[in-house]
């Protein structure tokens, strides 16, 4: 395939970083945080409706658990968010030109003067959001991003049935 390019603007840097929050924020790992988090904000709840013994006063920290747990879920989707957005402008600048090319045995992005050749066996999965394309590297959490706009669907399918 021969390189295709784009101009980075603000907007698709937005776009881009909306996705790699989403993908983030519902990785199998992240969804056990969610899960945790939810039944722990449970658990505050009911534990401030119950009875407590005459004379006895409640757990000063009881009525402060609920707030306490929502806002640790509101700063793992601000950190989740703000990642994604410096992650993807520290490897696309705006109004830098990004290109992608799809070879036979590897991937080659580049962004500015910056180049990389990955193998395909490098990716562990792909995910395909809205406005980028999320290859996830092999025993990490890091994910390369493609802007969506560089890849037809062909391109998407082959990508597919080289990372297994």
């Amino acid at each position: 395939m021969s390189p295709r390019s784009l101009t980075v603007d603000e907007s698709l840097l937005r776009r881009m970083a909306r996705d790699a929050a989403i993908y983030s924020l519902t990785r199998p790992s992240a969804l056990v945080m969610w899960f945790a988090l939810a039944g722990a904000l449970v658990l505050s709840i009911l534990n401030l409706s119950a009875p407590v013994a005459p004379g006895a006063q409640a757990p000063f920290a009881a009525g402060w658990m609920p707030v306490i747990i929502a806002g640790l879920a509101g700063f793992a989707v601000f950190m989740s968010v703000s990642g994604a957005r410096t992650a993807v402008r520290i490897a696309m600048p705006v109004e830098q030109v990004v290109w992608v090319s799809l070879e036979d045995d590897r991937l080659q992005v580049g962004s500015g003067r910056r180049r990389s050749d990955i193998d395909y066996r490098t990716f562990q999965k792909m995910h395909v959001g809205k406005d980028a394309v999320l290859l996830k590297l092999r025993d990490t959490s890091v994910a390369t991003a493609i802007p969506r706009a560089l890849l037809t669907d062909a391109d998407i399918a082959t990508l597919r049935s080289k990372i297994s």
